[in-house]
């Protein structure tokens, strides 16, 4: 069995756990992320799920707007797909890039909260 088969047998009920998520929450809040939801404030990651629709529609320009950090989750994610399930890289960048990522979005937060400047 491939790997993809494997992941998509163990996996298959989180993705329709998050789908299920996002479609109720979406439906009674107008948005999805539980840091929103419970805080009532924006989060480092606020905008991504929009960005990558748009990305995915081929609005690139929207998808800069709402959160242009979008760029780094998407390198990483692509990479992780190369060495998971097409050719193993001689090491997994994933981490690596994962937390560069992760840092871009927090200093993108950090400077709309230190200048109040509007994250969309």
């Amino acid at each position: 069995m491939t790997q993809l088969k494997r992941d998509i047998k163990d996996l298959w009920i989180v993705v329709v756990g998050i789908i299920a998520y996002i479609t109720i929450t979406d439906i009674i809040f107008g948005y999805c992320c539980p840091v929103r939801i419970i805080f009532h404030h924006e989060c480092p990651g606020c905008g991504l799920t929009r960005a990558f629709l748009s990305f995915f529609k081929g609005d690139i320009s929207a998808a800069l707007h709402y959160n242009y950090t979008f760029v780094f989750w998407l390198i990483s994610f692509i990479l992780l797909i190369i060495h998971r399930y097409i050719k193993k890289l001689f090491f997994n960048p994933f981490p690596i890039l994962f937390i560069i990522s992760a840092i871009a979005s927090i200093i993108r937060y950090l400077l709309i909260v230190m200048f109040k400047m509007p994250i969309f």
